[in-house]
């Protein structure tokens, strides 16, 4: 962590915040920590970029991170699965060009959270490169869900399907989940951006060719969400 302390965003010394602010940071910092021990690779930990800057102000971090672990637990409180949420993640992807490096933003561990929420890694491939009439006509439907809600052109008839398939209070839930996934993934281009760095994707498509050959197993199912609740004795 040593080297944030040259950065043009430091993390703020605890003892220069208020008591409530505090606190948030040290949420969100404990929530951090427990997301990179959740990594079966070796991913070595440090503050990732997005929270560098959002640690900034503590308490909105705090906000940002509690829809994150909202939404990534969708399936523990009964709403749509981890599966689902992916497929969600991966449809949104490839309408988020960046600008300056004109790649996708795409991380290893998304890759590695579809693969064990159960998507073929060629059904994560079509989906990258938009080939929707390779995939499930399933799939198909929450792609197209996606887009319309990306794009301003969700319909009621198009709700209503997914209403049918899950409840209502699920396909509200998933609207959110899709307008939140864009603001998270523009923030996050944003804050790599002021702090000079250059997003790079080429790690994703290397663990994506890794399941494709078949290299890599999947991991444990929960691995997405296991890592968001503290253990009851640190909450």
């Amino acid at each position: 962590m040593e080297e944030l302390s040259h950065s043009s965003f430091p993390l703020p010394d605890p003892e220069t915040l208020d008591e409530e602010e505090r606190e948030a940071f040290r949420r969100v910092a404990e929530r951090s920590g427990r997301f990179f021990e959740s990594f079966k690779d070796g991913t070595e930990y440090r503050m990732t970029p997005l929270f560098q800057v959002l640690l900034q102000s503590p308490k909105l971090a705090q906000i940002w991170s509690s829809f994150g672990d909202f939404y990534q637990t969708s399936e523990v409180r009964g709403s749509f699965s981890n599966r689902d949420r992916d497929i969600g993640l991966l449809a949104l992807v490839p309408l988020l060009t960046n600008a300056r490096t004109g790649k996708i933003p795409l991380s290893p561990i998304w890759i590695t959270w579809a693969v064990s929420s159960g998507i073929a890694p060629k059904d994560i491939k079509a989906i990258l490169e938009e080939r929707i009439d390779d995939i499930s006509s399933e799939d198909k439907q929450l792609f197209e869900f996606v887009r319309a809600t990306a794009t301003g052109g969700l319909t009621k008839e198009m709700f209503d399907a997914l209403a049918a398939r899950w409840n209502v209070k699920t396909a509200v839930e998933f609207i959110s989940f899709v307008t939140w996934r864009i603001g998270l993934l523009r923030t996050i281009q944003a804050h790599w951006g002021i702090q000079d760095l250059l997003a790079d994707n080429a790690d994703a498509y290397s663990v994506l060719q890794d399941y494709l050959e078949g290299k890599r197993e999947a991991e444990d199912y929960n691995m997405s969400s296991a890592w968001v609740n503290a253990p009851a004795s640190q909450a």
